[in-house]
């Protein structure tokens, strides 16, 4: 433990989870923990709030630390970057660290994936997750961002667009010729629990988070593609090419952006089919950027960034360092 006791604290909220680390200044992970999403525009913000003062105190506890022994918070959530969540996660986050002896950032939770990549605060990422967004940050802290508009206005090519396309088509197949004993709506239904289609207005409509309960359906729709079913596939290859479209209208208004690489974050990343898919699709549009695909979760890029807030440099020692100690709390 440093003498000091200043530790930087990088956290990464999203719609499904919010993960949190607490480190020392010398890239030192120190304790991680998880709990649920904390995005305002899908859950109720006392609930968030609520949760993420609970999940920061566990933080603390993990490595016997106490509120004034933070230095730095840099707090990467979704909506982050909008002037009124912003105000409100500051007050929040304020009310638990005392601001004169604690740097508090609070951004966007696409800073925290593209750093995860680039070990920066700058460059492209594309976030296909439970929500999908693409994002930028130039030399000058500049942003420009293509998506993220949530899932009632967009998040065209995420988990929640899978889902919600394979529910779709499930509807429709059913309002046409009835039950449909199918592999592809019944794999989906035993992934509910449910028997028929009818069940799915319920489920849904009263399920107290539909929206991660609808992106839960993309897992099903991704083995069902790689199992070579057709409807599965053409779902994630619509999918891919919403991500593309994006990508090709970012480097359309960010020309600079033409040699940049492109850090890939979000579950369906993580998947081998989803990323050959996207492949092909950047292929066949011309899109030659290399891809980043991060050894390190977004929460590690959050730390990151805090150690950055900090003014300390990002050495490539310090990186090791970083993915190391990361790695050994994590495989415990």
């Amino acid at each position: 433990m440093p003498l000091n006791r200043e530790y930087i604290i990088g956290v990464d909220g999203g719609g499904t989870r919010t993960r949190a680390v607490i480190g020392t200044r010398k890239g030192e992970v120190l304790a991680f923990v998880e709990g649920a999403g904390t995005n305002i525009k899908s859950t109720p913000p006392d609930e968030v709030r609520l949760h993420i003062i609970k999940l920061l105190a566990t933080l603390l506890q993990k490595i016997d630390a106490t509120n004034n022994d933070i230095a730095a918070v840099f707090l990467c959530v979704a909506g982050g970057d909008r002037q009124l969540d912003k105000e409100r996660w500051e007050q929040w986050i304020s009310f638990l660290f005392p601001a004169s002896s604690c740097k508090i950032t609070i951004t966007n939770d696409a800073v925290a994936a593209l750093t995860s990549g680039t070990f920066t605060q700058q460059g492209l990422v594309v976030i296909a997750g439970t929500g999908s967004i693409v994002y930028a940050v130039g030399k000058n802290h500049q942003v420009s961002r293509v998506g993220g508009w949530g899932y009632l206005l967009g998040d065209e090519g995420s988990g929640y667009y899978i889902g919600q396309e394979a529910l779709r088509l499930i509807t429709r197949h059913y309002d046409a010729i009835g039950v449909n004993e199918d592999l592809f709506t019944a794999t989906i239904m035993e992934q509910l629990a449910l028997k028929n289609p009818t069940e799915i207005i319920t489920h849904v409509y009263e399920h107290p988070q539909p929206r991660v309960l609808i992106a839960s359906v993309a897992r099903v729709v991704l083995r069902l593609a790689e199992q070579n079913n057709d409807r599965a596939q053409k779902i994630i290859e619509h999918a891919a090419h919403h991500l593309t479209h994006f990508i090709q209208i970012m480097l359309k208004k960010e020309p600079q952006l033409k040699g940049d690489s492109i850090v890939l974050c979000g579950g369906l990343f993580e998947n081998f089919y989803f990323v050959q898919c996207f492949r092909e699709k950047l292929q066949l549009a011309k899109i030659s950027n290399q891809l980043i695909q991060p050894e390190v979760p977004p929460v590690i890029g959050a730390f990151v960034n805090g150690l950055l807030s900090e003014g300390i440099p990002i050495t490539e020692a310090l990186q090791r360092k970083v993915k190391g100690t990361w790695m050994s709390i994590h495989e415990k």
